[in-house]
């Protein structure tokens, strides 16, 4: 049986039922805020834009300009509407910097824990006592914590020597990861128990976030869509045009 498909418009509009019943309404209308955003930032200037440009090409891996033609079609756009296509995370992105200035150190230190990222060196085994044997041949320096993990962890960080890392801080089990927020480079905890587990634990390294200029546009469109949740989840809000915040 041959189904027949009628033809998709590229200018066809769909009532927000429609869009609703596909699941794409609360995105649309988050688009629909965003315009509303940066409706009176100014576009880049000609050499930003011919960055963003070529930047854009390549992440699609568009390499011809036959290439890009068939993408623009695809999508339903001109040239000049994909280059506002383009153009428009850049402006979303001014938009944010500028709007959340005043905001971003506290957000920086309020995601710090999630920034930072460690090296560690974990050995688990089932048994307390042997546990506590391990700590204390490493502690007495009679073998390495790489040599005993290697032979004696029932994980799988046992194929590293039980070196881990590194990992954001928000990644290892919450126990693991506060008692690895107090420590200090080389330092070796006794056993604790972790669920079934005992564990010894030796902080390698701790990696700082700093709030480098990448970090800073990153932070700042959590910022941005913070605040767009904000809107879509006040039901009045959702239907305005949003305003920069205060």
């Amino acid at each position: 049986m041959i189904l027949s498909t009628p033809p998709v418009s590229a200018a066809e509009v769909y009532n927000p039922q429609q869009l609703s019943h596909w699941g794409l309404l609360r995105q649309v209308r988050r688009e629909a805020l965003i315009d509303g955003c940066i409706k009176d930032v100014a576009p880049p200037e000609p050499e930003t834009f011919k960055k963003l440009l070529e930047q854009w090409c390549s992440q699609l891996r568009i390499d011809s300009p036959e290439a890009l033609q068939r993408w623009q079609q695809q999508q339903g756009l001109t040239p000049e509407q994909w280059q506002a296509f383009v153009a428009r995370r850049w402006r979303w992105l001014n938009w944010c910097e500028a709007a959340f200035a005043s905001k971003l150190n506290s957000h920086y230190l309020e995601r710090k824990p999630q920034l930072d990222q460690v090296s560690y060196s974990l050995l688990r085994v089932s048994d307390a006592a042997l546990a506590n044997e391990l700590y204390l041949r490493i502690k007495e320096a009679e073998v390495s914590f790489e040599d005993v993990a290697a032979e004696y962890s029932e994980g799988p960080e046992k194929a590293q020597g039980g070196r881990l890392g590194p990992v954001p801080l928000s990644q290892p089990h919450p126990m693991l990861a506060k008692l690895l927020q107090v420590s200090s480079p080389a330092q070796l905890w006794p056993p604790k128990q972790l669920e079934s587990w005992w564990i010894v634990v030796r902080m390698e390294e701790l990696h700082c976030a700093e709030l480098t200029d990448e970090l800073k546009q990153r932070l700042a469109l959590e910022l941005g869509d913070l605040h767009l949740e904000q809107l879509l989840n006040d039901p009045k809000a959702a239907q305005a045009v949003p305003a920069s915040p205060t």
